[in-house]
């Protein structure tokens, strides 16, 4: 694959080589079980608790508020999950343009007696906060709402929210995993009481994650068994994948892959090129967001299709307008797209390899694309 013709960071990273050396190093060499007492197993165990060490300076949170998952989904499943089935009811509010795995999961308690009310968005993406403030009732345990979406990059008034469930008593967790890496994350500025991370949005591998959780917030286990991580998460550590979390995170701490003025200057001067070269196309959630990323609507055009010519001239792009199903996007739709602008909608998404030359690698290859993956007039 050529790096710089890679724009879809907000999908995954490639990972670090100094990532990849420390993984493989506790791959090969350190094998050590972090539950044992033996030499090996201390020596694992004091790893990751430096490892912790290193995610928790990142986003200004203590170690012990720090717990290893095996990813995104799984730290949001917990956090939902573990706060709601402390009670045989209650309800729950969460923003319509979640990541799939926090709207499935509020659906899910759905089906078992909770409550769920999804919060709606304005045309620019951002949680309609009026709404929140008439949401809550007297059983609300927990609003969930990301800082940044994956699809459009759009930032939500975190501070704003958390202030408002604070002062309700409602406990407030963020899905932070696509902003990691791309804006300041301050668990401590953000009010936030749980927040999820995964590694792979930060230039390490996928299988790790880590769900932060405030001192005093009392959280059920989501997986039972042997107690490890203080009885919160049990089963065996994963070690490699801890290191190299905490490797990256130690790396982002030194400013080494923080460059978001230049991103956010190399992502307005693909879309100024975009827009000379297709005067109809139109960016989805232009306000406040991420900046890496440039949510793209291509009139007429299949973004599939699209997705598939570019990937035959050696570009990767995101056609996240559209689920597995071949559905819409829920988040376009929420902001109140047409079907036809979600599915003909591209994500761009810049990282660390990102240069001017990609630039007009993906110009040219647009404007061989565009025009043969139109399937229908742009209507007006």
């Amino acid at each position: 694959m050529q790096v710089d013709l890679y724009l879809d960071y907000n999908g995954s990273t490639p990972v670090d080589t100094a990532v990849a050396r420390a993984c493989l190093d506790w791959m090969t060499a350190g094998f050590g079980n972090a539950a044992a007492s033996h030499p090996e197993g201390l020596r694992a165990r004091h790893a990751i608790d430096e490892a912790r060490a290193h995610v928790a300076r990142l986003i200004g949170a203590e170690p012990d508020e720090v717990w290893f998952t095996s990813g995104g989904t799984e730290s949001n499943n917990w956090a939902i999950e573990g706060t709601l089935l402390r009670a045989p009811t209650g309800h729950v509010c969460v923003s319509e343009i979640e990541h799939k795995s926090v709207l499935r999961t509020a659906e899910y308690l759905g089906t078992r007696g909770y409550s769920v009310t999804l919060l709606p968005v304005d045309a620019e993406g951002r949680v309609r906060v009026d709404a929140l403030e008439r949401a809550p009732r007297p059983d609300t345990r927990l609003v969930s709402v990301m800082l940044a979406n994956n699809e459009t990059g759009v930032l939500q008034p975190i501070a704003q929210i958390s202030a408002l469930c604070r002062a309700r008593g409602i406990r407030f967790h963020c899905d932070a995993v696509c902003a990691i890496g791309k804006v300041p994350v301050d668990v401590r500025g953000l009010g936030c009481d749980l927040l999820s991370l995964s590694a792979h949005k930060l230039y390490a591998p996928k299988g790790v994650g880590v769900l932060y959780v405030r001192r005093g917030v009392e959280l059920d286990p989501l997986i039972h068994g042997c107690g490890q991580q203080c009885g919160l998460r049990s089963g065996s550590e994963n070690t490699p994948g801890a290191i190299a979390f905490g490797r990256a995170a130690e790396l982002a701490l030194a400013g080494a892959f923080s460059a978001s003025g230049d991103l956010a200057k190399l992502r307005d001067e693909l879309w100024t090129g975009i827009r000379e070269r297709f005067a109809d196309a139109r960016v989805n959630g232009a306000g406040a967001r991420l900046p890496n990323t440039l949510s793209v609507v291509f009139p007429g055009t299949s973004s599939v299709e699209l997705q598939a010519a570019l990937g035959a001239l050696g570009v990767s792009v995101s056609a996240g307008a559209a689920a597995s199903n071949g559905a819409p996007s829920h988040v376009l739709k929420a902001m109140g797209a047409s079907d036809d602008d979600a599915r003909a909608t591209l994500r761009f998404s810049l990282g660390r390899f990102s240069t001017r030359g990609t630039l007009a690698a993906v110009w040219r290859a647009l404007e061989q694309s565009v025009p043969a993956c139109t399937v229908v007039e742009a209507r007006r």
